[in-house]
């Protein structure tokens, strides 16, 4: 599945809350990391978090290897609900 969302929060930003969330609410790894993205890999999938300034706001963009179900796809869309109004 893939996702994307815009917010004010700076790409740097986004990626050390990937980081968090995803330590507090999976068994994820990091398994590859840039200054621009952050692949996280489980049993229960992998996502892939690429983020870009435009315009003001930064792009994030989501890549995870399942459909919607409980399992990474699901937290990813749960993330990506915390950077709205931000």
């Amino acid at each position: 599945m893939r996702y994307v969302t815009i917010t004010d929060v700076s790409p740097e930003d986004v990626l050390e809350r990937a980081k968090r969330f995803f330590e507090e609410h999976s068994g994820l790894r990091v398994e590859e990391e840039t200054e621009s993205s952050l692949t996280f890999v489980g049993e229960i999938g992998l996502a892939r978090f690429a983020v870009d300034r435009e315009g003001g706001h930064t792009n994030v963009h989501v890549e995870t290897d399942r459909v919607v179900g409980l399992d990474v796809t699901d937290l990813a869309k749960r993330f990506l609900y915390t950077l709205r109004g931000h």
